[in-house]
């Protein structure tokens, strides 16, 4: 096992990557998610593209741009900078943060969503400490046990933790990787920077059955998801890895 604790720092450098996603609601394909990873004289980047595909063609034009970059330090990515931007149709969101040394040193949500109701909860100076952003989150540090602990994360608007235990192993095999996965089971928590009374919100919550599936990639030295399965109010959200770490 001692591969698993090779520092980074000499493993992890002029590295380009890429891992594409199949994102299926209930069995049927609605999306495909590319994520390319660069990692270069201790920076990275992971920039990921999400569209509607297959059936999710004909119900939505859901577009989704996400751009990470940050300090790759010890082995563990670092954010600087977040930027995640939502399109729909007509409807357009941009979400942006930028952060020093694990905080939030500002935020941006265009155009403004206006004054909030009543049961929205804010998000305060406290809660932006100790945060990372949440694509660069998955990426979990060689261990005989990743999935433990808690991970906070900061997205431009919600302030959330996500709390891992550790759910087994299993075979996996997609291009770029066949070898046993390792299976968080992750518990959702929202801090600040939602509604209380959201359902969905209240719903991911307080489910039991979100398990997301990891495996090693042995060039960035970290493990990052392969497979993850999401109950939602309506049905399920499958999340599949056609290509790792390519």
């Amino acid at each position: 096992m001692v591969f698993l604790f090779t520092s980074a720092a000499t493993r992890a450098d002029d590295i380009t990557q890429q891992t594409v996603y199949t994102i299926a609601f209930s069995g049927i394909k609605i999306a495909d998610a590319v994520f390319n990873t660069t990692v270069n004289d201790g920076d990275y980047r992971i920039a990921a593209d999400i569209k509607a595909a297959g059936i999710g063609n004909l119900f939505t034009s859901i577009a989704v741009k996400v751009d990470a970059k940050g300090d790759w330090k010890d082995g563990r990515p670092e954010t600087r900078q977040f930027d995640l931007s939502y399109r729909d149709g007509d409807y357009a969101r941009d979400y942006g943060a930028e952060f020093s040394r694990k905080r939030v040193v500002s935020s941006t949500i265009e155009p403004d969503p206006g004054p909030r109701g009543d049961d929205w909860v804010d998000v305060t100076a406290k809660h932006l400490r100790g945060v990372i952003d949440p694509i660069s989150a998955l990426l979990l540090p060689p261990s005989q046990n990743p999935c433990q602990g808690k991970i906070a994360i900061f997205d431009g608007e919600t302030r959330l933790n996500l709390e891992l235990a550790s759910a087994g192993t299993k075979p996996f095999s997609t291009t770029g990787f066949s070898g046993r996965a390792v299976g968080c089971a992750i518990r959702f928590r929202p801090i600040a920077g939602y509604e209380r009374m959201d359902d969905d919100i209240e719903y991911l919550a307080n489910t039991r059955e979100l398990v997301v599936w990891f495996a090693f990639n042995d060039e960035l030295n970290v493990y990052a998801p392969v497979t993850a399965q999401i109950p939602l109010k309506i049905g399920r959200l499958t999340i599949y890895a056609s290509k790792f770490g390519v």
